[in-house]
């Protein structure tokens, strides 16, 4: 499988048109005075280069593309990456005067300062004040969502350079629904953009402190986060239920069913059924399983119940488009 093209839930930029795509040989003599040389030319002010360096192999191509966003005084980068070192921050250096957090989707980023090491692995973010000098290096077929904002926004932990977290964990879970929502809808927000930001930065502060923010300004962000939790558990978890979501995301059953109510959606059972239908009709168009055995994998009941539940929601038999 291409890492790089694997399925992301963020849609940053125009998917059709990268801000910078840059293919160098790694057996070339000059490959990092290219390297730099391209970068420079296609990302410009837009995508400073930072000092980078290529390993040295016989074979293969290095890779590097990036999508880019602004939002107000945040930018999401979608950046993919195959393997190189270079540095970052510090007085005058990349982005010196900025927060930069790491989401990483595949493969591996890795920092060092004086002080810290972190590591920022698929399925982890790491947020690093980038006023210290760092060193990366970033495994082959990373991709990675980069926000960037600026450093007085945010206060870390005395004596602490970055901050590691779980994508999943409760708080980060909501931070990340909020920064995707947001930038989904970023053209349409007009004078709302702001009030975005402002919601983006407190749950950003509650990251910071490991802290879940309970408040109905946050619902949005709730549902997305509790919709791709549910998304990830279909399959694996046969009683997912309101209580065990609420406690994934570290919130009450009631404010869950708050998040649900104010989406306009289904109830919260009715999303993981309609989900669960929806996954199901995929693989009875796809596969050859019976209707008996992709009912039990998708954990109904019985088959019959299924069928019934199936019907209701595309007005014909499963069946039928087989």
């Amino acid at each position: 499988m291409n890492t790089e093209a694997s399925l992301s839930p963020w849609r940053v930029g125009d998917p059709s048109t990268p801000v910078l795509d840059i293919t160098v040989p790694y057996a070339r003599e000059n490959r990092n005075r290219v390297l730099l040389s391209e970068w420079r030319r296609q990302g410009g002010e837009r995508v400073p280069a930072p000092p980078m360096r290529l390993p040295r192999h016989s074979e293969g191509t290095y890779r590097a593309r990036i999508w880019k966003q602004n939002l107000l005084d945040f930018f999401l980068e979608d950046q993919y990456s195959d393997a190189v070192a270079g540095s970052t921050g510090g007085p005058g250096g990349h982005l010196e005067d900025r927060i930069v957090t790491s989401v990483t989707l595949s493969g591996e980023w890795r920092f060092a300062t004086r002080s810290q090491r972190a590591t920022a692995a698929a399925g982890m973010l790491c947020v690093r004040r980038n006023e210290d000098p760092w060193d990366f290096e970033v495994a082959r077929g990373t991709r990675a969502i980069t926000l960037v904002l600026p450093a007085s926004e945010i206060r870390f932990p005395v004596y602490t350079r970055a901050v590691t977290a779980a994508q999943a964990s409760p708080a980060a879970a909501l931070l990340l629904a909020q920064l995707r929502l947001w930038a989904e809808l970023a053209d349409g927000l007009g004078a709302a953009a702001g009030a975005a930001r402002n919601a983006a930065l407190e749950l950003f502060r509650g990251l910071m402190n490991e802290q879940v923010i309970d408040d109905a300004r946050f619902a949005p962000a709730l549902l997305r986060a509790a919709m791709d939790h549910i998304e990830t558990r279909l399959l694996a978890d046969s009683d997912l239920n309101p209580r065990g979501i609420a406690a994934a995301l570290n919130v009450s059953v009631r404010t869950l069913y708050r998040a649900f109510g104010q989406g306009g959606t289904s109830s919260v059972m009715g999303y993981v059924r309609e989900r669960r239908l929806e996954r199901a009709r995929a693989e009875l168009l796809s596969t050859r399983l019976t209707v008996s055995e992709i009912a039990a994998r998708w954990h109904f009941t019985d088959s019959s119940h299924f069928v019934k539940a199936y019907k209701k929601r595309f007005a014909e038999t499963p069946t039928a488009g087989r």
